[in-house]
């Protein structure tokens, strides 16, 4: 809220002396320090508290934001792009309504919503959205909010719904809420969920949201609680309680690790926490070197996460700090060329993060930066007066014999929601080089017809932000050598390729027709270096399932001398119905097929035998409906495929699975 955020900033002596009292030590970097931050172009407009999002083109859109005028905020309307190609900024359209401490998601279809935030220097807030459409850089309203949302959270679902939860001042909202980009409308979750603002939501592996933290508004009102949205039960999902922080905390950061565990960092502390999904505990990690809030963090390409800026005893700071979640330890990088908070980091498809606007505890501000990794120096390690824990020891995986060497499906198109969904994970110690292809034109060479004619191509990471898109492969020069040095590069030019060196993690690779042509095409992820102690574990892709050449056919290839990995395939239909998903496949059918087209099994409804059941429940795979198919094999080194059909020639919104769990 931008009035207790301007009030907030004479208080920081009360806070200096709390950290002194605790017997926090603070350390900058030494002198001589090789420089990982650089200046990059300027905005526009100097504005804090606004949002920025990373568009599918590899632009960056910055809106809306405030900046303080005789002590006062001053709200703003204005949007800009940021071109990472030129390191330049251009005004694009105006939002519809002057914003702060909004929210910003990007959604599946490219366009951005925008909800709530504050435009008057009282507590009460907005309850309006709006959309931005790149195509034409222009805003439109959209479906308002039940209730006026401030210093909120915003999180896209994998159903493609967006959850907007808690709230900072002003009458409280009756229930979180879910934007459906179909109806362009939102509507109650099952249960009130979080009374909170000024906290954080993170999208876990699961499908779950992890709420934690906050402030409810009241004097002293900063809590510990968390909680879980879990968007598949019920119709419109539920909350219930999870393990509460170890610290009560506001204004802090969380950040989804590619072992699956959530850091929260910082809230006016230098401590930091870790919390388990597979247990709903949070447990202490290292602490940071400075104490901070309405900071930033980032995952990184390398798994570590860079914390930067934020507000301070002494007013915003410059320092930055490294956490790795292999030792549990944070250190120092350089710093920031300006000290500032309520900025925001953007993690860019190069890999560097561009740090834009902000405040510097006098006026807004217009400069930006760019975090380069690969410039990062030597790491001096961060100084804190409490022990640091030691890090759980990571068990050496039992070499796999047999590995998945690709994966690929192929199925029918669509537009909206029926766009070709395909996600993998790489599993392991190291990253994996991959090389994902979007084909369509060259498929008509296999005698296919109604061939999607130019297939686009995006790579998402695991938390739903876009690494890299492709609409033709020879369009980028550096990722064309990349992709001829395969091997492998796609037959027709119209095709679409990405080659990437990704760390552990689960991944989404989407694939729809440019202009929203639709037809047959295939999504494929290939191996490029198999000496990597990392793997391909899983392959799943969501599609409209038809008849004939149109079923969804998933293909891989299982590599090895010998060996043979237990495997678990599924057909799933009913059960994304929960999810959000509309016209299902009512019953689908599964087939498993070698090299040669021979069967090797068949299921319709996962219960139909007795022996397979048991070993789905068993390995924790057994679909939530009885009409959906899986099946439990142990499979050789080869080539096969996995079909997914309609019953009696069903079709619907489908999802073929395939787990590797050796």
């Amino acid at each position: 809220m931008p009035a207790l955020r301007v009030s907030r900033f004479p208080r920081r002596l009360a806070l200096s002396l709390l950290l002194f009292a605790a017997g926090l030590v603070l350390m900058q970097m030494t002198a001589g320090t090789l420089l990982a931050f650089e200046n990059t172009g300027s905005l526009g407009t100097a504005r804090l508290g606004h949002t920025a999002t990373l568009l599918p083109n590899g632009k960056v859109l910055v809106a809306g934001g405030s900046q303080v005028i005789a002590n006062s905020p001053y709200f703003l309307a204005s949007a800009e792009l940021y071109d990472p190609a030129t390191g330049t900024w251009t005004a694009t359209g105006n939002l519809v309504t002057a914003r702060s401490f909004h929210t910003a998601t990007l959604l599946p279809n490219g366009k951005v919503l925008v909800a709530g935030g504050a435009n008057s220097s009282g507590r009460d807030g907005l309850a309006s959205a709006e959309l931005y459409d790149p195509a034409n850089g222009t805003w439109k309203a959209t479906g308002s909010l039940a209730g006026a949302r401030v210093s909120h959270t915003a999180t896209l679902l994998p159903n493609g719904k967006v959850l907007a939860a808690g709230y900072y001042g002003g009458p409280p909202p009756a229930s979180a809420e879910l934007y459906d980009p179909t109806s362009e409308t939102w509507t109650a979750t099952g249960n009130p969920g979080p009374a909170l603002g000024r906290n954080t939501a993170t999208l876990l592996p699961s499908g779950k949201v992890l709420v934690a933290g906050g402030n409810n508004g009241s004097t002293d009102g900063v809590v510990a609680s968390a909680e879980l949205y879990d968007p598949a039960n019920g119709v419109n999902g539920t909350w219930t309680d999870t393990g509460s922080l170890l610290q009560r905390r506001m204004d802090h950061t969380a950040t989804l690790l590619l072992n699956g565990k959530v850091l929260v960092s910082g809230g006016y502390f230098a401590s930091a926490e870790l919390y388990d999904p597979a247990s709903g505990t949070w447990t202490a990690t290292g602490g940071m070197g400075s104490a901070r809030f309405s900071h930033t963090a980032t995952l990184l390409s390398n798994g570590k996460v860079l914390v930067a800026g934020g507000g301070g005893p002494g007013g915003p700071v410059a320092s930055a700090e490294l956490y790795d979640p292999a030792s549990g330890t944070w250190t120092t990088t350089s710093s920031l060329a300006t000290a500032r908070e309520y900025h925001t980091a953007t993690l860019l498809p190069n890999g560097k993060v561009l740090i834009a606007a902000g405040y510097d505890n006098s006026v807004a501000l217009a400069s930006c930066e760019l975090y380069d990794p690969s410039a990062m120096p030597t790491p001096t390690p961060t100084a804190t007066a409490t022990a640091t824990p030691t890090a759980t020891p990571t068990s050496t995986p039992t070499p796999t014999p047999a590995t998945s060497l690709n994966v690929s499906t192929r199925s029918r198109v669509q537009t909206g929601d029926n766009v070709m969904i395909g996600g993998f994970i790489v599993t392991g110690n190291a990253s994996k080089k991959v090389i994902v292809r979007a084909l369509g034109p060259s498929l008509a060479k296999s005698g296919l017809s109604g061939v999607l004619a130019d297939p686009v191509l995006e790579l998402h990471g695991p938390d739903g932000s876009l690494i890299l898109s492709n609409d033709n492969w020879r369009e980028n020069p550096d990722q064309a050598l990349l992709i001829q040095a395969s091997g492998i590069p796609p037959q027709d030019d119209l095709e679409s390729a990405i080659v990437a060196t990704l760390p552990p993690a689960g991944y989404t690779a989407v694939v729809k027709g440019k202009s929203n042509g639709t037809g047959l095409a295939l999504v494929e992820v290939y191996d490029l270096d198999q000496s990597a102690d990392a793997k391909l574990a899983n392959l799943s892709t969501r599609a409209f399932v038809e008849t004939g050449d149109n079923v969804v056919i998933a293909g891989f290839i299982l590599g090895g001398a010998d060996g043979s990995p237990q495997m678990i395939v599924r057909a799933m239909g009913p059960s994304l119905a929960p999810l959000g998903v509309t016209n299902v496949l009512a019953d689908p059918t599964l087939e498993v097929r070698d090299g040669n087209g021979a069967m090797v099994a068949f299921n319709d409804n996962w219960q139909d035998n007795p022996a397979q059941a048991a070993q789905l429940t068993a390995a924790g795979f057994a679909p939530r409906n009885d009409l959906e198919s899986a099946l439990a094999i142990r499979l050789s080194p080869g080539t096969y495929t996995a079909i997914v059909a309609g019953k009696n020639g069903g079709t619907g919104v489908g999802m073929a699975e395939i787990y590797n769990l050796q």
